[in-house]
């Protein structure tokens, strides 16, 4: 093959990866609402890229375990672990939004969002 052809290719395999890059970092993005409970209100933050789901109240923020994402057209839920043994949550970004608790495979606490 000619060498000028060839660094054609090359050229050309070249953007179209650096485009597939940036449309998938384009992808990504940052969802969040304001919950609510009995005693406070708080934000909540999921960062799909790097599947972190953080939540912020006056003491500052705090950053949950994510163990699984389930994520279609209509739907984006967020599963996992709270901080120091806590309960496991499941943070649910639509349909509707709110954020929930369970201990012992039961639901205990259901914290309505927006």
């Amino acid at each position: 093959m000619n060498g000028f052809y060839e660094m054609k290719l090359s050229n050309a395999a070249f953007l179209i990866l650096a485009t597939a890059i940036v449309s998938s970092e384009c992808a990504a993005r940052t969802i969040e609402m304001v919950c609510k409970n009995q005693r406070r209100e708080y934000a909540v933050k999921f960062i799909e890229e790097s599947r972190r789901l953080i939540t912020s109240a006056s003491d500052g923020p705090i950053e949950y375990t994510v163990l699984a994402v389930e994520k279609s057209k209509n739907r984006l839920y967020v599963s996992g672990l709270t901080v120091n043994n806590g309960p496991t949550f499941r943070a649910i970004f639509a349909p509707t939004r709110k954020l929930e608790f369970f201990a012992d495979n039961q639901l205990f606490q259901t914290d309505k969002c927006r």
